[in-house]
C-alpha cells in the first residue's frame, strides 16, 4: 500500500476509535513517516538517536483551536511502517496505542500500563485486530 493511501486508512480507523472511546468532537493528526524521519523526531523529543515504532505527542487542553465548535486536536501520532513490519508489529494496534497517549493514559507505572493495556485490548478485540 502506498504511504498516501496508508495515512488516509489509518486517519479513517483513528477516528471510528475516537467514536468508540466517545471522543467523536476530537480528531487526531495521523503521520506515516520514514525510519530517518522518526529516528529524527525520537531524537529530537526523546533524546534517543534510534528509529522507532510509534510517537504521540498531545496538545494540553489550552492548546488554541481553529474555531470554537469544531473539533478539538487532541494530538500527533507519528507510524514508521516499515520498522513496524520489520519487527512483525501490528500498524493498527500501535495507531490505537498511539491515540490512548493522546487520551492521557500511559504505561509508566505499573497500574496505568495494566489500566493501559485493558483499554487497548477492548478496543483492538472491538476491531476485531489480534492481539
Amino acid at each position: 500500500m502506498k504511504k498516501a493511501e496508508e495515512q488516509k486508512r489509518l486517519k479513517l480507523l483513528a477516528y471510528e476509535v475516537l467514536g468508540y472511546l466517545r471522543k467523536k468532537n476530537s480528531y487526531a493528526e495521523i503521520n506515516v513517516v520514514t525510519s530517518l524521519q522518526m529516528k529524527k523526531l525520537n531524537l529530537l523529543y526523546r533524546g534517543q538517536d534510534k528509529t522507532t515504532n510509534v510517537l504521540s505527542f498531545s496538545y494540553p487542553s489550552w492548546f488554541p483551536q481553529v474555531s470554537k465548535g469544531l473539533p478539538r486536536l487532541l494530538g500527533e501520532v507519528y507510524l514508521d511502517p516499515k520498522f513496524i513490519k520489520k519487527r512483525g508489529e501490528d500498524i493498527d494496534r500501535l495507531l490505537v496505542h498511539g491515540l490512548l497517549h493522546l487520551l492521557g493514559l500511559d504505561h509508566e507505572r505499573y497500574d496505568d500500563r495494566i489500566k493501559m493495556e485493558r483499554m487497548e485490548k477492548k478496543i483492538l478485540k472491538w476491531l476485531k485486530i489480534r492481539f
